[in-house]
């Protein structure tokens, strides 16, 4: 409710089409509610119709706040992009074996792809998460694999753009799982990063502190989003910058 339908701009080379996907907090579980703040040149494309982009974002799971739309404010208010289009696919809880080719949120995501195939050209993929793969024990060799396999289904399918990944495993459950820094999850999301298709996008495990994340230090708090937003941001000014 309350969404505003507005007429899906064509693309050109100062359009942005960013792709948002992962689990929760790629999604709709952040404390704040965000309404951008320029309208008409941050949308939320969603079944074949472009609204103004605000939070909750019409793809995602979830019904709060997200980090993705001050995040392409930031990308139009810097000049990096005149216009953001955003597609906002993350599945709260999702393990990175659900991604992977033949998972069900692969086939998802392919027939999200193939919804725009044609419309627009997807420019920037945002990739959060991992929390879930912490705390199933998920190595880094088969978080490794399993990446590498969604990242197949969408050359196949025509999308190569790349790829922002965040180091992101911290979510401490009623003292279930003690956290560390170096672990499997982690370990495997450093080893994506090739700075050639993987760029790292941020580290919130290193830079969000308590503060910044709701209890149980989990989801994100206001600070958190845009701690995230802005990090991210500045991860895509600088590789576009460079092409």
């Amino acid at each position: 409710p309350g969404k505003k339908q507005i007429a899906c701009p064509e693309q050109n080379k100062d359009t942005a089409v960013i792709l948002a996907i992962g689990q929760s907090n790629s999604a709709n579980s952040g404390e704040k509610k965000f309404s951008t703040q320029h309208a008409e040149k941050v949308m939320n494309y969603f079944n074949g119709k472009c609204y103004i982009a605000s939070s909750p974002l019409l793809g995602a799971g979830g019904y709060q706040g997200e980090f993705i739309t001050p995040l392409a404010d930031r990308l139009v208010e810097s000049g990096t992009y005149k216009s953001v289009i955003i597609i906002s696919s993350g599945i709260g809880g999702a393990p990175i074996s659900r991604w992977q080719r033949d998972g069900d949120l692969n086939e998802m995501l392919l027939a999200t792809i193939r919804n725009i195939r044609g419309k627009y050209k997807i420019t920037e993929i945002i990739w959060h998460q991992g929390e879930a793969d912490f705390l199933t024990y998920t190595t880094a060799k088969n978080y490794v694999k399993s990446f590498h396999s969604m990242l197949e289904t969408l050359s196949e399918n025509k999308v190569k753009a790349p790829v922002f990944i965040s180091i992101a495993t911290k979510c401490i459950q009623a003292g279930s799982f003690t956290w560390k820094a170096d672990n499997p999850t982690a370990i495997g999301q450093r080893q994506l990063v090739d700075n050639k298709r993987i760029f790292l996008g941020v580290d919130t495990d290193a830079i969000l502190t308590k503060l910044d994340r709701r209890s149980p230090e989990c989801h994100f708090s206001e600070s958190g989003q845009l701690k995230t937003a802005m990090s991210f941001a500045s991860a895509i000014q600088k590789v576009r910058s460079l092409n």
